[in-house]
């Protein structure tokens, strides 16, 4: 009995050299090759494949459904979620974060919140390593000390982009800091040990390592 394998246009062949050959020179192995590539690209529906093919919508549908593809509807969600990433990754902030976060090996993605009939991508909120983030900004004011305001939101870290780098803030810190604060952006031997008046803000600049995958070193 010959042993079977699935080729790489998604229908079944032979294993054994001979009958791999013949597949791939066949005219299935080409249409179904074909079939597969346009449906790789999410955003041209089951009619336009058909209409370059000059088969019918339902027959690129049964087509995928044989070789294992997305559904219409799947493939419609997918291409609504690039479009919609494509603009999350240009809104602001987010292009520093993610290039961050690629340079440290962390894996970054939007939020996705589903609200009933549909669904969004979270403004100012990323998903690093599997944690919540939200996305603050620490602004200079014209002293040189730095200012904060701080925002409330369901986060496991917050994340503030500031004119000297990144801060990462656990949540339960983030909760003790005041409304609006003011910090030097340099340490300063007198605030060494006044906790208490959140004078610690700077033991939190690039701190990525809070964001590691459990487990990593």
């Amino acid at each position: 009995m010959r042993k079977m394998m699935v080729c790489a246009c998604g229908l079944p062949m032979s294993s054994d050299r001979r009958g791999a050959y013949k597949h791939r020179r066949s005219t299935y192995h080409r249409h179904h090759q074909r079939i597969k590539d346009l449906l790789s690209k999410n955003e041209i529906p089951y009619a336009e494949i058909g209409a370059r093919l000059g088969i019918t919508r339902e027959r690129v549908r049964q087509i995928a459904k044989k070789i294992g593809m997305p559904s219409g509807q799947q493939r419609k969600e997918q291409c609504i979620l690039d479009r919609r990433t494509a603009v999350w990754r240009e809104h602001k902030g987010h292009g520093k974060v993610i290039a961050k976060c690629e340079e440290l090996g962390y894996t970054v993605t939007p939020s996705r919140r589903d609200a009933g009939s549909h669904w969004y991508l979270e403004a100012n909120i990323v998903v690093i390593n599997g944690r919540r983030v939200r996305i603050v900004y620490s602004n200079k004011m014209r002293s040189r000390y730095l200012r904060l305001k701080r925002s409330e939101a369901h986060a496991d870290f917050y994340l503030a982009i500031s004119p000297i780098g990144f801060f990462i803030f656990p949540s339960k810190v983030w909760r003790t800091f005041p409304a609006t604060t003011a910090f030097s952006p340099y340490p300063s031997a007198s605030h060494v040990g006044l906790r208490s008046n959140r004078h610690d803000y700077l033991d939190y600049l690039e701190a990525w390592k809070l964001l590691k995958v459990k487990g990593n070193r």
